[in-house]
């Protein structure tokens, strides 16, 4: 009976001496009981696809509300008071030429018209204050919706030419300062 425990505990230590036993050629990987490795393996890709049928709708979902949301489209005046009530308080922009300024309102929007093929509108702008270019004659894109009659703006976006014009012709012309040093 010696020789049989003392061949037991040869692999995995003398007992009571503090090693660890060699369980390498042991597999403690837990298993399902009852399912063969086939069906591990096939639970196992159903379960795949479910995660990525899932990943893949969401992705769509997100892709498709990122491009419909960050469209940027304009109407012309005359497309946009044709559409008027179609329209109704959605936000869209609407682009064309500033006919006439009439100045702040009694409630302190600046109030204007906008034509385009023949077409006008009557805007109350909302928003920050226009830059100096802004006039009679500029090509403006205003961002907002309809409000009974008038178009309500909340921003307007001048449209200008690639052309720079001077403002003092008169004065000298700059001169590059010099690259090379004089020694003192």
């Amino acid at each position: 009976m010696t020789e049989t425990s003392t061949n037991a505990g040869a692999g995995a230590g003398a007992a009571g001496d503090g090693a660890t036993p060699d369980l390498s050629g042991l597999d403690l990987t837990p298993r399902d009981p009852g399912r063969s490795p086939a069906e591990r393996r096939k639970r196992r890709s159903y379960r795949n696809v479910a995660v990525l049928s899932v990943l893949a709708v969401v992705l769509g979902f997100v892709l498709y509300q990122a491009l419909t949301n960050a469209r940027v489209y304009y109407l012309n005046v005359d497309e946009a008071v044709a559409r008027e009530s179609e329209l109704g308080n959605q936000t869209f922009r609407m682009q064309g030429e500033v006919m006439e300024v009439r100045g702040a309102d009694a409630s302190g929007a600046l109030v204007f018209t906008m034509a385009f093929a023949d077409t006008s509108a009557t805007v109350r702008h909302i928003g920050d204050e226009p830059s100096d270019l802004f006039g009679v004659g500029q090509k403006v894109v205003v961002d907002g919706h309809w409000d009974g009659d008038a178009f309500e703006s909340r921003q307007i976006l001048l449209k200008h030419s690639e052309e720079y014009v001077e403002k003092n012709p008169d004065r000298l012309d700059y001169e590059s300062p010099s690259t090379t040093r004089t020694a003192p």
